[in-house]
């Protein structure tokens, strides 16, 4: 079964020693399908290459501005904690610089693991000569 973007919005909050039950995080749970949609739209590149690579089938389309958090996380599930990071650092923006730049720095190194597991596919060379 598809993990959700609901899913990922409560690992982000657990990263920020939050509970979705508590009534202080309507703002996150508000602001979290539009950041989730910023993540996809980001990482969306990685997930095709990996994806290709892989022989996986081409992700689903998803809206680029927002994802509604019943949706389907539309990426590969090993983009899962880099949203995670990625959520729960733009979502302390504004209220903790430092602990964003922290999570923020988590995510860029998860996104560059990400990128670096990427596997090679054969492809054939073709020669070019130019002659002058």
């Amino acid at each position: 079964m598809a993990m959700t973007v609901n899913e990922i919005y409560l690992g982000a909050l657990s990263l920020l020693a939050e509970s979705a039950f508590s009534g202080d995080t309507d703002d996150y749970a508000e602001r979290a399908p539009y950041l989730a949609a910023a993540f996809c739209t980001e990482a969306q590149d990685t997930d095709d290459a990996m994806r290709a690579a892989l022989g996986e089938p081409e992700a689903a389309d998803f809206n680029a501005v927002h994802i509604p958090l019943d949706d389907s996380f539309p990426l590969l599930d090993r983009f899962a904690p880099a949203a995670c990071l990625y959520i729960a650092a733009m979502l302390v923006i504004d209220e903790d610089e430092e602990l964003s730049d922290r999570l923020y720095d988590r995510y860029s190194d998860c996104m560059s693991r990400i990128c670096e597991s990427v596997p090679s596919i054969p492809q054939t060379v073709t020669d070019v000569y130019y002659f002058k």
